[in-house]
């Protein structure tokens, strides 16, 4: 369940062009199941990401909204 959650949060980042794909990982580990009391193997995937070009360009924009948000450019801040 989670693994689809992962793959499918992943290609909308991918697809929005708001990151880029790194690498991706596949793994196995080891985990203590309580409810029958042995060890057993589970499968582990581990996607790595980094922010876009595009999207620290949108975070900087908006946040030079925040910091002027107060202000109307066109009276140099006056009310």
């Amino acid at each position: 369940m989670a693994t689809g959650s992962l793959i499918s949060i992943s290609e909308i980042l991918k697809n929005g062009n708001f990151a880029v794909l790194k690498d991706i990982k596949t793994s196995t580990v080891e985990v203590c199941d309580e409810s029958i009391g042995r060890i057993v193997s589970k499968p582990k995937l581990e996607i790595s990401m980094e922010k876009s070009k595009t999207i620290v360009e949108v975070i900087a924009k908006e946040n030079l909204k925040k910091v002027n948000g107060g202000f109307n450019l066109h009276t140099n801040g006056k009310i």
